[in-house]
């Protein structure tokens, strides 16, 4: 049965941000459980320095892939893909919260994240600005585009 809500393209373009959320997650559930590909760029960092600002356990990190999992699901409920959870008012709600929580990730806590950083020659806030921060607009984008439809 064909899709009934959002055209092809909104259909294609929800679905590769979940693929995304699924990849992030698998990540976390990767570094969770002792991975290290890719942490040393995953994580702010002081000026000049290599030790993280920040050093997440596997409690906090399962937790964050978690999440990734959810918001992958979250955007298939959105689309009518699965017929045991319909979309609802909640699913909707839920979409325009993750939207917002995104589009502030993006903008940043003023320091060390998002395009309003003040460090800003780090290994982490080089791969923020390139590609973390405008990951984080396309996902806020995504998540209040499923709010709409």
């Amino acid at each position: 049965m064909p899709y009934k809500r959002g055209g092809k393209l909104i259909n294609i373009l929800i679905g590769l941000t979940s693929l995304i959320f699924i990849l992030i997650g698998m990540l976390h559930v990767f570094w969770a459980f002792g991975g290290s590909w890719g942490v040393n760029a995953a994580l702010p960092t002081e000026d000049n320095s290599k030790s993280p600002v920040l050093q997440p356990g596997m409690a906090g990190t399962l937790f964050v892939g978690l999440l990734c999992f959810f918001a992958a699901v979250l955007l298939f409920v959105q689309l009518d893909l699965f017929a045991v959870i319909p979309s609802s008012p909640l699913s909707k709600w839920l979409c325009i919260a993750g939207g917002i929580v995104f589009l502030l990730r993006a903008v940043g806590e003023g320091k060390y994240v998002g395009f309003f950083k003040k460090i800003k020659h780090t290994r982490f806030a080089k791969r923020d600005t390139a590609f973390y921060s405008p990951l984080c607009i396309w996902i806020s984008f995504i998540f209040l585009l499923a709010s709409f439809i």
